[in-house]
């Protein structure tokens, strides 16, 4: 239960950058715009991440991290690969899901040293 409530609340956070992308393009302001696709990014490619430090915030169980890392990891490649091909005049390529992969694997790696680093200190 702890997984899914973490999976959500990660999905909201995406939701929300996704809203103000919407909203920084119908109001033609490009500086939110370009925020918004930031955040689009960062929250897709580490979605994972996001979600275990969501779920880090009660007690959660071994099987819940890996539930929480592993079908975080699918929603953030299907949500990456989706970014990708909306900045590909909305045009599917062969190379969006394996890149998307490798965004994917390598933002969740950085932002989970990155939370670790911090947790040492």
């Amino acid at each position: 239960m702890n997984a899914a409530r973490a999976l959500v609340f990660a999905f909201v956070i995406f939701a929300a950058a996704f809203f103000l992308h919407i909203v920084g393009g119908a109001t033609d302001q490009g500086w939110l715009f370009a925020i918004a696709v930031g955040l689009i990014y960062l929250t897709a490619t580490g979605y994972p991440a996001i979600a275990a430090w969501l779920l880090e915030r009660g007690d959660p169980s071994v099987r819940d991290r890996q539930v929480t890392l592993a079908v975080g990891a699918v929603v953030a490649v299907v949500l990456t690969a989706s970014a990708l091909r909306a900045a590909n005049d909305r045009t599917f390529a062969w190379w969006q899901p394996p890149l998307a992969l490798a965004l994917v694997t390598v933002s969740t790696a950085a932002i989970l040293a990155l939370a670790r680093a911090r947790r040492r200190v």
